[in-house]
């Protein structure tokens, strides 16, 4: 696989060139950094799996979003693993971590970390990230920064790729071209070849609860809230693209919808949404109260049943390193 390297990058807390040499000596002893593009790769164990296996040809992915507010800090990034700790997911989209640089970081743990985060290119973007656990590193074929509001990872699945998408949508500060500009973004880092398709993050939209006479497919009877402007471009959006809002197809709990509250808790709102171009995999998508390392952000997780299998991509040899090609979306 060709590797593409992006010029000027900035390892998180490291100066210089991220792919050149062994810096791992520099780093804290809670976490271990390899070149962006090389992560040693450990011989398959025979029956494991990173998702949880079902009957047949079936295995389910837990896949979860969460605005963190800040992992500027590496209590913050300890903070959130500790979180995590018995707890279902295979990949986690993060937004607004604050992180500086941008490339791989395999934690204490074996967690894969993509950062893209501050660099000289985007002083100003907020920071975003991907968390990939262990035991489904084997399954990500590659990682893509597509705008500071964008990022994307793919995982290989026998039936074809299917395509992760985070986002960070514009808040109501910015004007209405900052936001036509992230969903211009957003649309031309979906491919279409993939089978499925999954876009989540802090949208900063409120969709609301569907009227009864409204005729839309793409999203269900269940929410919180009244629509509002960018709600109404995020579902226009979802109708141009043919994706599914999931937590609208679920019933909950009324305290089981909002995913963002206001300093003070005076207001709750539900802007945080996790989309698909392929409802019928999606068998849940829930708030999850446990992690919590003080966002004002709840996280979001749904759960996936893949028809078949998840292949294992192939490597050449045991300690041959997996290279990462930042550009998949070009292939």
């Amino acid at each position: 696989m060709t590797v593409q390297q992006k010029g000027g990058r900035i390892s998180q807390g490291l100066k210089g060139d991220p792919f050149r040499g062994d810096i791992s000596a520099t780093l804290s002893p809670t976490e271990r950094r390899t070149p962006s593009h090389e992560v040693p790769q450990s011989k398959p164990h025979r029956g494991r799996c990173g998702a949880d296996r079902g009957r047949g040809s079936t295995a389910t992915l837990h896949i979860a979003t969460y605005n963190t507010r800040t992992l500027a800090l590496q209590d913050d990034l300890d903070h959130l693993q500790e979180k995590l700790e018995d707890f279902k997911w295979n990949v986690i989209g993060l937004c607004e971590t604050k992180r500086k640089g941008e490339g791989l970081m395999e934690l204490s743990d074996g967690t894969w970390i993509y950062d893209a985060g501050k660099t000289e290119e985007s002083p100003e973007t907020k920071g975003m990230a991907f968390l990939v656990r262990k035991n489904f590193k084997d399954y990500i074929e590659g990682f893509c920064k597509h705008s500071d509001r964008v990022i994307s990872c793919k995982v290989k699945l026998q039936e074809g790729p299917l395509q992760i998408i985070q986002v960070y949508a514009p808040t109501t500060d910015y004007d209405d071209e900052e936001a036509e500009k992230f969903y211009e973004d957003l649309e031309n880092a979906i491919e279409k070849k993939c089978a499925n398709t999954v876009i989540m993050g802090d949208f900063n939209a409120k969709i609301g609860v569907k009227d009864e006479d409204e005729e839309n497919e793409w999203i269900g009877p269940f929410g919180i809230g009244t629509r509002n402007g960018r709600g109404e471009k995020l579902i226009d959006f979802c109708t141009a693209n043919r994706l599914f809002v999931t937590n609208s197809f679920f019933k909950k709990p009324r305290p089981r919808y909002w995913t963002w509250e206001s300093p003070g808790g005076d207001y709750k709102n539900q802007i945080d949404f996790i989309l698909t171009t392929d409802k019928t995999t999606i068998q849940n998508t829930e708030i999850i109260t446990k992690v919590d390392i003080g966002s004002d952000h709840r996280m979001i997780r749904s759960r996936m049943t893949i028809n078949k299998k998840l292949t294992r991509l192939k490597r050449i040899k045991k300690k041959k390193p997996l290279k990462i090609n930042y550009s998949f979306s070009r292939l």
